[in-house]
């Protein structure tokens, strides 16, 4: 029976990436996988050859240098990776030893490389649903009903369910004559949505407002630092609070009025933040969030009826949510999962993880940094099978490496022109490719 699963095996190349010293001359002692440092990778030779470009056993290979268009297959037909142990000790106890050993992958045969591919990270973008003035004048003696609706993971894992909300505006009084339609500023059933939804103490934990003006912007973290600073303020004073310039953040202050403006709205942007845990209390198996939450904003009637509504128009999803990639997390559990493999027992105790030299982990992969993957899928054939089947294992390599930051393509270029000359030396058509 055919078995696609491959054997992950996670490397870290956080401190040093790619580590290519140069060989120094004879009778000075070789750069081998034991001189690799914690934290960085190299590509070492796997036999010791002849022929017009040869190598050494178990020697690093200097990329920058020796280019493979300067030697052919034979001269080195197999490589393997070496990762620098990011142990501070050797030995635990007396018995266990060997931990400052390097971390080394079976041997790479660029005939039997079926991947070879990279992961950049991307940033995570939160999702702006916009509801704006676009139509009549707003009157007098009248409350406008705006519902919002939370959807995604983050919300149901905090309330298992779906979040909902209708924000009825005040009815502004009208002037002596309670029959006679006053047009009434827009912006003052803004800031009373607004107003709502920072001191809702659920849906402000899902969404952040926003309101914007033909001249200016009142920003959701200056809405928030209003409300944190006011908490017994009302509409009203919002309302007048956005007047002032040195109140906006960007542009001038709002001047009142009667007139709609396509360019008057407000913008609800998607602000979960889920509660992460230290090293301390760190366990592989805690949840992370990484999924944005969905926004839909409608204008309803008294009955909560969504309705046809000519003077606020909704624009769903004006910005579309996106998830973020390259994430720590993922990696550091993934190192983790591989340092069991070789039988480095991960302990959930802090103090006896702490005793057996197990939060080195911790000082290479940070779970709320960015990092460059590189992916290597490959095969070992087994040629003595008792079954006369042949058969092979299939190995990922993934090296992790520093970037700097989501919106930087932080990638080493050295690397992956030398894997791609040397894989080419096998004419299977393998070259670098970005994941999807």
């Amino acid at each position: 029976m055919y078995f696609n699963h491959a054997y992950q095996k996670t490397l870290i190349a956080t401190d040093g990436g790619i580590y290519t010293p140069a060989q120094p001359a004879p009778p000075a002692a070789p750069i081998t996988s034991i001189n690799v440092p914690a934290g960085a990778v190299s590509v070492i030779a796997s036999l010791t050859t002849t022929g017009t470009n040869p190598f050494s056993a178990n020697t690093v290979i200097d990329i920058t240098d020796n280019s493979p268009l300067t030697f052919t297959l034979q001269d080195l037909p197999m490589v393997y990776l070496a990762q620098g142990s990011i142990n501070t000790v050797d030995k635990l106890g007396p018995f266990a030893g060997g931990y400052k050993e390097s971390v080394k992958t079976k041997g790479i045969n660029p005939k039997y490389v079926s991947r070879f591919f990279y992961n950049v990270p991307t940033c995570p973008v939160a999702e702006i649903t916009n509801v704006c003035a676009c139509g009549p004048d707003v009157q007098c003696g009248t409350s406008y009903y705006l519902r919002v609706d939370v959807k995604g993971s983050p919300a149901l894992r905090f309330l298992t369910h779906n979040a909902y909300r209708t924000y009825a505006s005040d009815n502004i009084c009208c002037p002596a004559d309670p029959n006679d339609p006053t047009a009434v500023d827009p912006m003052r059933i803004f800031t009373d949505w607004a107003w709502q939804i920072l001191r809702d103490p659920i849906m402000n934990n899902f969404i952040a407002p926003e309101i914007t003006w033909a001249t200016g912007t009142l920003s959701y973290q200056d809405a928030q630092d209003w409300w944190a600073a006011n908490p017994l303020d009302t509409p009203a004073d919002l309302f007048t609070y956005i007047q002032t310039t040195a109140n906006v953040t960007t542009g001038t202050g709002y001047v009142p009025g009667t007139t709609v403006s396509t360019e008057m709205c407000i913008k609800l942007h998607g602000s979960y933040v889920d509660t992460q845990f230290g090293t301390c209390s760190f366990h592989p198996q805690d949840f992370y969030e990484l999924a944005p939450v969905k926004i839909y904003a409608s204008i309803t009637d008294q009955q909560g009826d969504p309705c046809v509504d000519q003077i606020f128009c909704t624009e769903n999803a004006a910005t579309q949510a996106k998830q973020g990639n390259g994430y720590g997390h993922k990696y550091l559990r993934d190192a983790i999962l591989f340092r069991r493999y070789m039988q480095e027992q991960y302990v959930y105790d802090p103090r006896l993880r702490e005793v057996m030299n197990q939060d080195q982990v911790y000082n290479y992969i940070v779970g709320t940094n960015f990092y460059t993957a590189y992916g290597i899928l490959h095969s070992v054939p087994r040629f003595n099978n008792p079954t006369s089947t042949f058969d092979n294992d299939q190995y990922l390599i993934t090296i992790v490496m520093p970037s700097d930051g989501c919106t930087e393509n932080t990638r080493n270029e050295d690397f992956e022109l030398w894997m791609n000359q040397y894989l080419a030396l096998a004419g299977n058509g393998v070259q670098l490719e970005e994941a999807i």
